[in-house]
């Protein structure tokens, strides 16, 4: 009787799991607002159908821990090398404004500055999850905007680590604060080399020799090896449990196998991070949420204006364009999963009283409102965009000396915007160009640089130096304008090859006839053949566009449905 009494959290944790997850599907939300809510109403403020005991924080805590993993097979050396630009610049500017402001605000409401810093940091964090499926869903994963977010999603991410670190000093009074930190940094840097050399090493010729059992299973009873192996190595040296966890990521991720981890991790670290936001909502007192609603409506709206006004002078000091800042700003100004760990630390919560309460509701709210709010943003963006685009009557590039033999790419569709993705990963010189008003306008908001103007334009071709690039590619086949284009062209830049994206074999021959140069496009993601098409031409090597059309395609499948994840 006493082991099934044990065994009773975890059951009911499992099924209140499977409900909100199905909950969240029907009712288009992200699944931590209907966990945090089930937690509530299950919890001993609730129903009392579940209260802390051993079982619970265990399930919880291994939450957390996944969730680091899932970061940290996102953080290989290949993505801090290609998003080097953001890591240094765009996202420790967010993240040091928002501390400092939010740092600021909660001094004056009272808290000690140790309590006000560590909450303003946690306040600048965005939620990975919500983020990264709004971001999916909007198929913005590869565009500029897309990656500089994920970028900055990183860099918080691994803030949040620390974060933790310091959490856990002022759990233990705050005594030699900074010695501790200093402590943790050192066997953090040691720990993370370990991780690198394991990885390379180690961890990589194991799994080549796992693979040739052909066997699935064996890498999901590997990757939780590895996840709780490395968490528990962590743990005992003094480091935090979810430290270890981000460190087993960082192992795999830079080897050939992080798809296959990730597809057969997720579900579990998915299902554990459910169970940690239940438990999040159980220490909520339903009554005082009622009594504070006001509060919490304050506090909404202070997290969601000010962090989108510092992430928005974060994105401008970082070079952004108006409209690019405006949609990032408006994306990343909710709570975030981390921020909710803090608030449910135990010295946290005694330390914030019932402002803890309102703290975290508004933290849920504004992961159900992110659609929305970040909508308004993309509403706004592309308002900045059409303005810029009034006053300047016509956009036009500035001849550039130094830009040498450039593909030009017409037509900002979705197969026009992976041409460009595809170009600006190699470093390809690349300029955009595209006619139809709403594409324009779009691609501005999206964070692209892109000219408004027609192929069919002599005057514009010459403006942005068709005689010295090296292609013309179109994504938008038009074969009327390219029949008459065809002898100036042929005239005029006899060296320019021509690319078209077509979808059928009737458009391929008639284009072909013109001397162009057809791409069939039915792949998945749309365009991606039309890319490989024009790497190939600006002589990038095989196996780099192997290792790219591979990272697009992991991707394309992992684009989530709405709400449809956790973490």
């Amino acid at each position: 009787m006493n082991e099934a009494m044990e065994l009773l959290p975890a059951v009911i944790l499992l099924g209140v799991g499977l409900l909100g997850i199905l909950a969240a599907r029907l009712l288009k939300t992200s699944p931590i607002v209907i966990f945090i809510a089930a937690g509530l109403a299950i919890g001993p403020f609730g129903l009392g159908l579940i209260d802390e005991n051993p079982t619970t924080v265990l399930l919880a805590q291994l939450g957390v821990v996944f969730l680091l993993f899932d970061i940290g097979l996102g953080f290989s050396l290949k993505t801090v090398r290609e998003s080097r630009s953001d890591l240094v610049r765009l996202a420790p500017i967010q993240m040091l404004l928002c501390t400092l402001g939010f740092g600021l605000l909660l001094r004056l409401l009272g808290l000690e500055w140790p309590m006000a810093i560590l909450l303003g940091a946690a306040a600048g964090i965005s939620a990975t999850a919500v983020v990264s499926a709004t971001l999916s869903e909007r198929n913005l994963a590869t565009c500029p905007l897309g990656r500089s977010t994920t970028a900055v999603l990183v860099f918080q991410d691994v803030a949040g680590i620390f974060l933790l670190v310091f959490a856990a000093s002022l759990e233990a009074g705050g005594n030699g604060l900074f010695a501790d930190l200093g402590m943790s940094a050192g066997l953090a840097a040691v720990c993370l080399v370990a991780a690198l050399l394991s990885g390379r090493f180690l961890i990589g010729p194991a799994f080549k020799l796992l693979s040739k059992t052909r066997n699935e299973e064996i890498f999901t009873a590997a990757a939780l090896f590895i996840v709780l192996a490395t968490a528990a190595a962590t743990g005992a040296i003094g480091l935090s449990l979810t430290f270890g966890a981000f460190l087993a990521g960082m192992i795999i991720a830079d080897t050939p196998f992080r798809s296959i981890i990730r597809t057969e991790a997720k579900p579990f670290g998915a299902l554990l991070l459910g169970f940690f936001f239940i438990t999040v909502g159980a220490a909520l007192d339903w009554r005082m949420m009622l009594d504070q609603w006001a509060a919490i409506l304050i506090a909404l709206a202070a997290l969601f204006i000010l962090k989108t006004a510092l992430s928005y002078l974060a994105a401008l000091l970082s070079g952004w364009s108006l409209a690019g800042a405006a949609q990032l700003a408006f994306l990343i100004a909710q709570g975030s999963e981390f921020g909710l760990v803090i608030l449910a630390l135990p010295a946290v919560a005694a330390g914030l009283g019932e402002l803890a309460g309102v703290l975290v509701a508004a933290s849920a709210l504004s992961l159900a409102l992110t659609p929305l709010w970040s909508g308004l943003g993309l509403k706004i963006a592309r308002a900045i965009a059409r303005w810029k685009a009034a006053r300047a009557e016509h956009t036009e590039p500035e001849p550039d000396g130094a830009v040498t033999a450039p593909i030009i790419v017409f037509g900002m569709t979705g197969a026009g915007r992976l041409a460009v993705d595809a170009l600006d990963r190699f470093n390809v010189p690349v300029i955009a160009i595209d006619s139809d008003p709403d594409r324009f306008l779009h691609a501005l908001a999206d964070g692209y640089q892109v000219a408004f103007g027609d192929p069919s334009d002599a005057r514009l071709m010459t403006t942005i130096g068709a005689v010295k690039a090296r292609a013309l590619a179109l994504s938008v086949p038009r074969y009327e304008v390219s029949l008459e284009l065809t002898p100036y062209v042929r005239r005029t830049y006899p060296e320019l090859a021509r690319f078209v994206a077509v979808d059928s074999e009737h458009e391929r021959a008639r284009h072909a006839a013109l001397g162009m140069r057809p791409v069939m496009t039915r792949g998945r993601p749309e365009g991606i053949e039309f890319a490989v098409e024009l790497l190939r031409w600006a002589d990038v090597p095989e196996d780099r566009i192997a290792d790219w059309v591979r990272d697009i395609a992991e991707l394309d499948a992992e684009r989530p449905a709405p709400a449809a994840q956790v973490a």
